[in-house]
């Protein structure tokens, strides 16, 4: 690793403009967690008259959407403005959840010295209404690296990660375990590989092994 001297790091962010018909990013699965051997997450930019926006949205099972992220592009960096999930209940149906933006700062286009950027979002689990559950995840700059990402080497940018996933339960009393990782992003790609210690809970970690159109994932789908 070596530090960059870029005072602008925005070309290793997701190619917003280059999104606007959308493409699926396939990250093949390299931990423990997930049982599925890879994870799908669509992306697509938005260029209004006001704003750019990038949302992502995660497939579950490869064919449900269960996590839609909407955020928007400013010139210091990315902020989230949406986060909605969609759990299963026991019923089997999925519930609409739309979380509260703490803050919701999620990427810098500057490094900030060492100090970390992040998120911290919280919602009311579907099946408990008198809970509340928090999620936040830090970023802070590690350094540059080279990578082969999809049989090319690219140059990249690595953070480490520091997360919390807590819970606030009257009844049940309060949880809160921490996590730590990292995530590299690649110039032109976006994020190609994250990896997220869980502790007693496993490894989810994946890496970028290709990009599709949404018609062409769709059409694997129903083959």
């Amino acid at each position: 690793m070596s530090c960059t001297q870029q005072d602008d790091i925005r070309a290793y962010y997701f190619p917003v403009r280059e999104l606007t018909d959308g493409l699926v990013y396939e990250y093949t699965n390299t931990g423990t967690f997930a049982e599925e051997p890879s994870s799908f997450w669509y992306y697509l930019g938005l260029d209004r008259d006001t704003a750019l926006y990038l949302t992502a949205t995660h497939y579950a099972d490869g064919m449900t959407p269960d996590q839609l992220v909407r955020e928007r592009i400013y010139n210091e960096g990315v902020t989230m403005e949406q986060l909605t999930v969609y759990p299963p209940l026991l019923s089997g149906r999925p519930k609409q959840v739309e979380a509260q933006i703490l803050y919701g700062r999620t990427f810098a286009f500057r490094l900030h010295d060492g100090k970390p950027v992040g998120f911290r979002v919280a919602y009311t689990p579907a099946e408990n209404d008198d809970a509340t559950e928090y999620v936040s995840l830090d970023r802070t700059y590690r350094g540059d690296t080279l990578l082969s990402v999809m049989g090319e080497e690219v140059e990249a940018i690595v953070f480490d990660l520091l997360g919390e996933v807590s819970q606030r339960d009257p009844l049940e009393g309060d949880i809160s375990p921490t996590f730590t990782g990292y995530e590299i992003y690649a110039r032109g790609l976006g994020m190609v590989e994250y990896y997220r210690d869980l502790g007693a809970g496993g490894v989810l970690a994946g890496k970028l092994v290709r990009r599709i159109s949404m018609p062409d994932y769709a059409g694997g789908l129903r083959e």
